[in-house]
């Protein structure tokens, strides 16, 4: 996904031409849209969690938010001894070649001093895997969370994606996505996703893990299971064994071995 400006536009089939039938229902929207004001859950211990002692981590937002919408889950690093970074780019419009090669800047800006870890929401894990390709030195650990890399992707916000994908880098290596990262990684599900298929945010990645929780797509940041799972997997508080997940012949998030919080 290497920026390159004089070739621009991605083929919204091969970013959105999935089966319609594995869409998250758009009743859904609605779970979505009251969780953004009703969902407030009590934060986890950070007291009950593993120090962050220090590491550096990039918070990349979901796609047409800000820095704001992972505000709080920076500040959640930030009680847990971790020095999060702010991605410092506006909104995510997705890969386009200006926040391509803004970001790659960005990174090599942050990991003069040694690699660093990632942290994506949706569209952000996305760039976050591909900055991990790039430069696979300068990143210790990339967590992803409800990141649809498997394309094509069955979403409800696809109108809002094919406005922008013709702006997107022409060069992007969208297969490339999928393909096991040459870090560590942890890609979070949600099985009540009203934006993503779950299915369509992990891989099948030796070394890696899959985490399934519940919860909302839009609010994912609040979610406490997120919240510690994060912390634990910058850590390296891995409790229990990592879980490289197969797919199943439905194409579905399987119940086992992936990790259920």
């Amino acid at each position: 996904m290497t920026a390159a400006p004089a070739q621009r536009g991605v083929d919204a089939v091969r970013l959105l031409g999935a089966d319609p039938a594995q869409r998250p229902p758009y009743r859904l929207l609605l779970t979505e849209a009251w969780s953004v004001a009703a969902y407030r859950p009590a934060l986890p211990d950070p007291a009950t969690l593993p120090d962050g002692n220090g590491q550096h981590v990039l918070v990349i937002p979901a796609f047409l938010a800000t820095d704001l919408l992972a505000a709080g889950l920076r500040a959640f690093l930030r009680q847990c001894g971790f020095e999060p970074h702010r991605w410092g780019l506006g909104v995510n419009w997705g890969p386009t070649p200006r926040i391509l090669d803004r970001l790659l800047r960005r990174l090599d800006l942050l990991t003069r001093d040694g690699p660093i870890g990632l942290v994506g929401v949706s569209m952000g894990g996305v760039l976050a895997r591909n900055l991990a390709y790039e430069r696979p030195s300068a990143v210790s650990h990339v967590v992803s969370i409800c990141s649809p890399f498997r394309l094509p992707v069955p979403t409800t916000i696809g109108p809002l994606v094919r406005l922008c994908a013709p702006h997107y880098c022409g060069t992007t290596d969208l297969d490339r996505l999928r393909q096991p990262l040459p870090v560590p990684s942890t890609m979070i599900c949600s099985r009540d996703d009203g934006i993503v298929a779950p299915a369509h945010c992990w891989t099948d990645q030796p070394g890696a893990k899959v985490v399934e929780v519940s919860g909302s797509h839009i609010s994912i940041c609040r979610n406490p299971a997120v919240l510690r799972t994060v912390v634990q997997e910058l850590a390296g508080d891995i409790r229990g064994p990592g879980c490289a997940v197969a797919p199943s012949a439905a194409g579905r998030m399987p119940r086992s071995p992936a990790t259920r919080l």
